[in-house]
């Protein structure tokens, strides 16, 4: 029998691996396709399928098949290996957030060693495994893009208007993610966005259709994976934004006697007698500070042994 001690630690580690597997939802792709012989066709049985650079990789099934999960998106390269036959190396194969790119592989028999084969992968225009309407944006596309904030950025996406309105919806009907964690201010429940567009390593925008792992969402669902650290490199960007001499505030001037912090002091229906003296409705009186007016002011000097009259008092202020 389990006490009731380890009964709640084991209830603890369970709840522990799901909550991972919720968090890394919607952060990562896959590469997918099948590995036959060149010259017959068939499919061959446990081939090595390795992203390079990387630990993750896949063997073939009976059939031919393979899959590697988990893949960060980007741009990366796989190594197809098996003894008896050619290394092939597919290369610029871009993985994309909740989707699969799907790499076929032919390789040829060979009775001695020979050069490795490189191959570049094809974009494919229709993808088979999506069913939604899908955006994804990536490094090199942020840089050339007119914006300096995710909300710009989202706005230029087809369906979608400023402030994350999707597909005429509130903001507080999309759901952001960063690297599988909700931002969303608990207060309105509106997507906190205040992201370096330099940190990004891409952005996936799904207007609609997106899948059951997304949960709270009713308009749409942006993704966004940072970039990881490189133990070998340092990097970093300089933003500069300049505009041209003008108006740095709006409206009239703060200096200017209708201003909201002058005209109390200068509009001669209640600059005199005070701002309670019935000159101004209630509303209007809410709408500026309270003054006592200049004659109490030059009363309250003389009764200090200074000769200032109301008119004098204003123009010191002045």
């Amino acid at each position: 029998m389990v006490s009731g001690q380890y009964r709640i630690l084991i209830y603890f580690v369970i709840l522990f691996v799901l909550t991972i597997n919720i968090v890394l939802a919607g952060t990562t792709g896959k590469i997918a396709g099948r590995v036959v012989d060149k010259e017959t066709g068939e499919p061959l049985v446990g081939i090595n399928v390795v992203v390079k650079g990387t630990s993750l990789g896949a063997a073939t099934d009976i059939d031919g098949y393979y899959a590697i999960l988990s893949i960060p998106p980007g741009t990366h390269t796989i190594v197809v290996s098996m003894v008896g036959y050619s290394t092939v190396t597919v290369n610029e194969i871009r993985v994309l957030i909740d989707q699969t790119a799907t790499v076929n592989v032919e390789m040829a028999s060979q009775a001695i060693e020979a050069g490795i084969v490189e191959v570049i992968a094809e974009r494919h225009i229709v993808k088979k495994d999506v069913s939604s309407s899908v955006s994804a944006i990536q490094p090199d596309e942020l840089e050339s893009l007119p914006v300096t904030s995710i909300n710009d950025m989202v706005s230029l996406q087809a369906g979608v208007e400023g402030g994350f309105v999707i597909r005429g919806g509130n903001a507080s009907d999309m759901l952001l993610n960063v690297d599988g964690a909700t931002q969303r201010d608990p207060r309105n429940n509106k997507p906190i966005s205040n992201i370096a567009l330099t940190s990004i390593q891409e952005v996936s925008i799904e207007k609609g259709g997106f899948a059951a792992e997304y949960g709270q969402a009713r308009t749409g669902v942006v993704n966004i994976v940072q970039k990881e650290g490189d133990v070998a490199h340092y990097y970093g960007s300089i933003n500069v934004k300049y505009s041209p001499p003008q108006q740095k505030y709006f409206g009239i001037s703060e200096y200017d006697p209708n201003s909201m912090w002058n005209r109390p002091y200068m509009d001669p229906t209640v600059c005199w007698t005070g701002t309670n003296n019935g000159a101004w409705s209630i509303y209007t009186q809410n709408q500026y500070p309270k003054f006592v007016g200049w004659n109490a002011i030059s009363q309250q000097y003389l009764q200090q042994g200074i000769d200032l009259s109301p008119a004098a008092c204003q123009r010191i202020y002045e």
